[in-house]
């Protein structure tokens, strides 16, 4: 685990998700005191999982970018205690769409067999497809910089190990990278290709993370670890613990403390006081700057952030424990998504596709013969947040929403609706309760090709001994974003206090 030196001073960190958790371990490592104040009873974050009727409800994880030893981001999962052994999953297929019309979409792992299946679908659109898969051939191999400090292209010139994927790698990047998925998706000639395509990511999304993924898994280093979402922050948890520090959970942060414009601690919902030499809040940014700061540390570009990015939507998260398994579908890690005959309406709002995470290749979620299913649906945060001050309303909404993604279910699965034995439907006002994050929405920051080439400030101007770490200062959200933020503002610190870096 690596030796803790000594050093006096201490730093109190705000949140124990992936990036609260990653910034004490770095901070024990090099000495500092470290305490971490949580608002919930678990560690994690948004990366969580709960028990309901013998089934386990993954919050989080459809892959872990980095789960090969080829990668960068590998090395330091371990560090942190993230990996501890678990069994990966490398899928054949990482999603598939099913049309209306019996149309099958595979996207296959394997850039290849991707390529083909692609062309054969639509031998009109073979250049483009060409085009794409090649471009992430090209990636295969890069290692994006696990540093966070910067802009994109800083983070990519800091990742270069060679000239030669330089050269090969910056045109694909400057190409792809600002194009959103709406003009990927509408370049295809092929109206079935446009559906699958447009369905896939959401519209503002860059798709040059399409590209960098199809490289992840084609190296096999995008994985689902087995057990998924809580037993790594368990983890990440206990390498913190076994290195000294200490969390505090249950323990909701009111107002960060600054004296002389130098963040001096925290008070927490209780009225108590803790005082540091540092504060890190790796919690919701826009209550970390607004409400625990009462907004007096902000420019025009903090304003502009919050003003002007793109959230990722809020989401219901509708859980459903069913006696059966699915061996004829493929485990499909970042799920299935299938069209309906008969769209379902969720806050004012039609959907007319389902998609599906079907649990088929995690044994550990589900009691023997049994699988979890679960569906995403982008939604309404108002919506939610108005109806939950009536109670019985808010929780009718809820069951007539698991009715409705059964008896959908129950079309494409004949007899499953006799076989859920357990439903759970959780709403963005679920997610903001537990974890605070601002309007529900789940990752924060879209990675458009406008915010991934622009860097979000991790500290706040005039405030000193203050830093940000999460997802709110690294649009795209994701494990990634939590390992590199609270990595580098311990390094930040270290750099200031000239401490060795451990």
């Amino acid at each position: 685990m690596g030796q803790v030196s000594s050093s006096p001073k201490s730093i109190l960190i705000i949140g124990a998700g992936i990036a609260g958790l990653t910034a004490g371990v770095y901070a024990r490592r090099c000495g500092y005191q470290a305490d971490i104040y949580e608002m919930h009873s678990l560690p994690g974050g948004l990366m969580t999982a709960w028990k309901r009727k013998g089934y386990i409800i993954d919050g989080c994880i459809h892959w872990l970018t980095g789960s090969s030893p080829r990668s960068d981001y590998y090395q330091q999962w371990q560090e942190i205690g993230l990996l501890n052994g678990q069994k990966i999953y490398d899928p054949e297929i990482f999603y598939r769409y099913e049309a209306l019309d019996g149309k099958i979409f595979n996207f296959y792992t394997n850039i290849d067999q991707l390529e083909k299946h692609l062309q054969e679908i639509s031998p009109e659109d073979a250049d483009y497809i060409h085009k794409f898969c090649s471009a992430a051939h090209k990636m295969v191999g890069f290692n994006m910089s696990t540093e966070s400090s910067g802009s994109f292209v800083k983070k990519i010139l800091n990742s270069i190990k060679s000239l030669p994927k330089l050269l090969q790698v910056l045109p694909q990047l400057q190409k792809w990278g600002s194009m959103e998925m709406t003009t990927f998706s509408a370049n295809f000639k092929s109206p079935f290709l446009r559906e699958v395509f447009t369905n896939l990511w959401m519209p503002e999304m860059s798709a040059g993370a399409l590209v960098f993924t199809m490289a992840f898994l084609h190296d096999r280093s995008a994985g689902y670890p087995v057990g998924g979402s809580l037993p790594m922050a368990q983890g990440v948890e206990k390498r913190f613990l076994e290195l000294g520090g200490q969390i505090h959970y249950n323990s909701r942060v009111e107002k960060i403390l600054v004296e002389n414009d130098r963040a001096a601690g925290i008070r927490l919902a209780d009225g108590s006081e803790h005082r540091a030499d540092y504060v890190i809040s790796a919690a919701d940014g826009h209550a970390t700057i607004f409400d625990m700061l009462e907004g007096r540390y902000v420019d025009d570009k903090i304003r502009k952030v919050y003003s002007d990015y793109k959230l990722f939507p809020p989401i219901l998260l509708v859980s459903l424990g069913i006696h059966r398994t699915f061996p004829e579908l493929p485990g499909a890690t970042a799920g299935i998504a299938i069209a309906l005959k008969d769209p379902i309406t969720i806050a004012g709002e039609k959907h007319a596709n389902l998609e599906l995470m079907v649990y088929n290749f995690d044994p550990t979620l589900a009691p023997e013969g049994k699988t979890i299913v679960t569906t995403t649906i982008p939604t309404s945060y108002t919506y939610w947040k108005e109806l939950v001050n009536d109670r019985e309303r808010y929780d009718a909404e809820k069951q007539q929403v698991a009715i409705d993604i059964i008896n959908r279910l129950e079309q494409r699965f004949a007899g499953v609706s006799a076989q859920v034995e357990m439903a759970d439907v959780a709403t963005p006002v679920t997610f903001e309760r537990y974890t605070g994050n601002w309007q529900g929405s789940f990752e924060g920051f879209l990675p458009t090709p406008k915010t991934i080439m622009s860097s979000i400030p991790k500290t706040l101007p005039g405030l000193q001994n203050f830093y940000m770490a999460g997802q709110w200062v690294q649009a795209g959200g994701g494990l990634p974003s939590g390992l590199m933020t609270g990595r580098d503002v311990i390094k930040k610190i270290c750099k200031l206090d000239q401490v060795p870096f451990v």
